[in-house]
């Protein structure tokens, strides 16, 4: 603490001087989306990923941010990051907000931690950071809009959930989109009925992005499909719903429309181009 800080009371003010821009920009990034893992942060925002690690050890060092993982048999599992005591201080001072107290701040992480919806956040958060690091390097594309489910929730209500929301640009094309992320843990018939809540979703809002649902295996793909090319929201409404499946890019030629042949790029699928 610094001369005159309470006892208790994180020091931001202390740290402020040794916050570099990228470390504010990743609290902002973690307040938001919850969790990373060190290959998501180093494609986020570094070059290397022993230069990341260095950075994120000494951030953690600090109790800007916090970490976990488990315990894998051999070798080990990539630290998920989030934010510490003094990085959730930050982002409250920052809102106006009085800062949590500690064990709020370490049941919250214990909670993330022990939480059956991890893999699944990371994998969301997985195909953005792909998109978002296909950017750095790639002239013309931008992911303009990345918002969390919690920050959908703010728009759609009650009406859908989506697992998050993005608008992407690349090469003068612009896409806004809403992302459905299975790992495997729904059934088909769940996945259609999402659909007429997305048609529900545009009718009430006027909001016509293309729906993006990315499962696991091209097997879940096929049988989506089969029920897709009947589906009257795709057949009647014109409603622009596209699959991928596997370990490929999000950016690339990987998403398939229903009703389509061929698998277009992300910024080549067919969108009214409306912005949340």
């Amino acid at each position: 603490h610094a001369p005159g800080t309470p006892t208790g009371v994180p020091d931001v003010a202390g740290e402020l001087r040794r916050l570099m821009p990228r470390d504010r920009w990743l609290l902002e990034l973690l307040g938001e989306h919850q969790a990373f893992t060190t290959e998501q942060v180093t494609a986020l925002a570094f070059d290397h990923i022993h230069t990341a690690r260095n950075r994120l050890n000494l951030l953690y060092s600090r109790g800007v941010l916090a970490r976990f993982r488990d315990a894998v048999r051999p070798g080990s599992q990539s630290f998920r990051w989030t934010t510490g005591l003094v990085g959730d201080a930050w982002l409250a001072y920052r809102a106006g907000k009085a800062p949590p107290k500690p064990a709020t701040v370490a049941n919250r992480v214990n909670a993330l931690a022990a939480s059956s919806r991890l893999a699944h956040l990371l994998g969301v958060n997985g195909i953005f950071v792909d998109l978002a690091a296909h950017a750095r390097h790639t002239p013309g594309a931008r992911l303009d809009v990345w918002w969390s489910e919690r920050r959908c929730r703010e728009v759609t209500g009650e009406l859908v959930r989506p697992d998050g929301h993005g608008v992407w640009t690349e090469d003068g094309t612009t896409i806004g989109f809403w992302l459905e992320y299975d790992r495997a843990t729904e059934t088909t018939g769940r996945r259609l009925a999402k659909i007429d809540d997305y048609l529900a979703l545009r009718e009430a809002t006027g909001l016509g992005h293309a729906v993006l649902i990315w499962v696991q295996t091209r097997r879940q793909e096929t049988e989506l499909h089969k029920r897709l090319r009947t589906h009257p929201a795709v057949v009647n409404d014109g409603l622009v719903v596209a699959t991928a499946s596997g370990a490929h890019h999000p950016a690339g030629p990987v998403w398939l429309v229903a009703g389509h042949t061929t698998r277009l790029r992300l910024a080549n699928l067919p969108t009214n181009n409306s912005r949340a």
